[in-house]
């Protein structure tokens, strides 16, 4: 009898990963209908086009929370003392902080939808501490898969963070030199710009465990953040006035493109933990049906 049930589990928790996939598939879908043609918006009752944005705002919300509560599932397979613990918790953590900034979203698009949004707001010190959570994330990865000695490895991360922020700096000053940003202060600019640079160096450190890992189910959680570096990024260069010089064709095609990337990479990143998740179940399911 026991020979049967590591397979009829591992059938069971496969059809799951199929059903949470087809799920993910019809929520991209309907945030991409809902964002392109503004149903709701179209509807003749007060302030629509604020409910229609409210709706896609509340789809974003879903695969948020899932990612969050997937990485914790995930988490809770390590012990404290074991190296992966330090990684996906500190992992996760970065995902709650951004699931904060999306519920903030709520509440200042709420007070201000009728006025400017201040140029910081709470919402920025919640995207600024999840990319400080994956920074670190990643840092510990990198850390467990390379030796360095022990002096060097606090000063390389620092090195990192200073070379980022340098960059945006370069940058910044590149934007103001075309004449980008126009109605924004220097600090409103930079905060900008830093976004889609730590979104950068992050999908591009994911890119780089892609390589290692391969298919490794502990490898395809950073995955999501190669999607949110090129969803942010075209972003930003809209926000800094790139949109003058594209055509209304090329524009909405890829701001589209760029809001569809942005709920991929929470549903990347869901699934990917849902999988590692039942993949360490799978093995304790066949552990315990061996003895």
């Amino acid at each position: 009898m026991s020979e049967n049930i590591a397979p009829n589990s591992t059938s069971k928790r496969r059809r799951t990963i199929w059903v949470w996939a087809a799920a993910s598939a019809i929520l991209l879908v309907l945030f991409a209908w809902v964002y392109y043609f503004e149903p709701i918006k179209n509807l003749s009752f007060p302030n629509s086009d604020y409910w229609n944005d409210k709706a896609t705002d509340v789809i974003i919300l879903v695969p948020a929370l899932a990612t969050a509560i997937s990485g914790a599932l995930l988490t809770r397979h390590f012990k404290p003392s074991e190296p992966p613990y330090r990684i996906w918790l500190i992992f996760t953590l970065g995902w709650w902080a951004w699931v904060g900034g999306e519920v903030l979203g709520f509440v200042y698009d709420y007070f201000y939808w009728f006025a400017d949004y201040p140029e910081f707001t709470f919402i920025d010190v919640f995207w600024l501490l999840g990319y400080v959570f994956f920074g670190l994330s990643l840092y510990y990865q990198f850390r467990l898969i390379y030796s360095y000695k022990r002096g060097r490895k606090s000063a390389l991360y620092f090195s990192f963070i200073a070379i980022g922020l340098l960059l945006a700096l370069g940058l910044t000053q590149l934007a103001l030199a075309a004449g980008l940003g126009e109605g924004y202060s220097w600090a409103a600019l930079y905060l900008a710009v830093i976004y889609p640079v730590f979104d950068l160096a992050e999908g591009a450190a994911a890119l780089w465990l892609f390589f290692l890992f391969g298919r490794g189910y502990l490898g395809r959680p950073w995955w999501g953040l190669i999607a949110f570096a090129v969803a942010d990024g075209i972003n930003i260069f809209f926000w800094i006035g790139g949109y003058n010089w594209l055509s209304d064709q090329v524009y909405y095609s890829l701001d589209l493109f760029s809001n569809v990337a942005y709920v991929a990479g929470y549903l990347i990143t869901a699934l990917a933990f849902l999988a590692a998740h039942e993949h360490i179940e799978r093995g304790i399911t066949a552990s315990a049906s061996s003895r």
